[in-house]
């Protein structure tokens, strides 16, 4: 049987290393067993979730200097749950992890790293954290990428696959005029507080636009506070992704900038990208991106500064003005959607990986 250990250091596990372990399960079925090593920094794990190994350690989101105080027990419970499982496969997700993997067998265990983000620190602590990663790289028998801008970064020395994070579901193009007044849709959880009060203010008393804000997150109550009197602004909370669908079907753009001045967010390709292709709703995406310039050179989305209210204004009303074909664009999200591969048909690029490495 194939055993295939998958580090993640939060618990809840991230919703995309589900998909990976649900791809994993119904590619292999009763051939493989699957082993979770993660960690509880806020106390919620409290069941026995079988294949689980459950480092328990408080350290709330956001406190680095608790996160790096605890990092060495964490470690430690990493090193001896992987000596004690002997997996054939570790999956180390996010380049945090790599240094919680302990030399493995190469002659019988593979050793994946899953690259969700670059190190996106201040300049010097981004470089540090770089290096530690390189270094790292060496024991890697395979890259996994979460985006395709990420691989030039990488030598090509090192085996390496993009598995972005495609819808699972099944996806139904929206076919729909722009609705009166236009309606703008941020679909997420909500950060970034200081770039999505700029979008507030982008929008403030502009009847022709109205915002929606589907979702929560600790900025939520500031957001609202700040949005107060807003007649054409709307938060309407957390939901069930099963309802995505509708939220699109509701939306004529979506709004997927984020802060390009993060060294991650200028390589990495958002889920509301594929969202975007998937339902053909045009998105709203950051200049000076590697994202934002695939998308103006392919006319499937709108780009705009996300550090300026004023120019972020701008772009919404040129949207409401007609300068901006969306029938055109929305065509051509559609054509460009069709040629996409799907999750399943990315993934078994990763299963013929491992079932390479297991042969004699």
């Amino acid at each position: 049987m194939l055993h295939i250990a998958l580090i993640d250091d939060s618990y809840p596990i991230n919703t995309r290393n589900e998909k990976i372990l649900n791809s994993l399960a119904a590619h292999y079925g009763e051939e493989v067993k699957l082993s979770v090593i993660t960690w509880d920094r806020s106390n919620r794990y409290t069941g026995d979730i079988p294949g689980y190994y459950v480092y328990k350690r408080d350290s709330a989101y956001g406190n680095k200097t608790r996160k790096l105080l605890n990092l060495w027990g964490y470690r430690r419970f990493c090193h001896e749950t992987i000596h004690w499982l002997k997996p054939d496969v570790v999956i180390a997700s996010h380049w945090n992890n790599l240094v919680s993997v302990p030399r493995l067998d190469r002659s019988r265990q593979m050793f994946i790293y899953e690259n969700l983000d670059v190190p996106t620190e201040a300049y010097l602590l981004r470089k540090a954290s770089t290096l530690l990663e390189h270094w790292h790289l060496r024991r890697v028998d395979l890259i996994i990428h979460a985006s395709r801008f990420f691989r030039q970064l990488y030598s090509p020395r090192i085996p390496q696959i993009v598995l972005e994070n495609k819808p699972a579901m099944a996806t139904e193009p929206q076919e729909h005029c722009l609705h009166q007044p236009i309606r703008i849709a941020y679909i997420g959880a909500l950060r970034y507080i200081d770039m999505l009060r700029r979008l507030v203010d982008a929008v403030r008393g502009e009847e022709r636009i109205q915002l929606f804000f589907h979702g929560g997150g600790h900025a939520l109550e500031k957001l609202k506070e700040y949005a107060d009197g807003e007649d054409n602004i709307v938060f309407t909370g957390y939901y069930q992704y099963e309802q995505i669908t509708e939220l699109y079907r509701q939306t004529d753009i979506v709004w997927a900038a984020y802060p390009n001045k993060d060294f991650n967010v200028k390589y990495a390709i958002s889920n509301k990208f594929h969202e975007s292709l998937a339902f053909t709703v045009p998105a709203i995406y950051s200049e000076q991106t590697c994202l934002g310039d695939f998308v103006e050179r392919h006319g499937i989305g709108i780009t705009i500064n996300p550090n300026s209210a004023e120019d972020i204004r701008k772009r919404l009303l040129e949207v409401c003005n007609g300068a901006y074909d969306m029938g055109k664009m929305q065509q051509r999200l559609l054509e460009f959607q069709q040629k996409q591969t799907t999750w399943d048909e990315d993934f078994l690029q990763v299963v013929n990986a491992i079932d390479h490495s297991r042969k004699p």
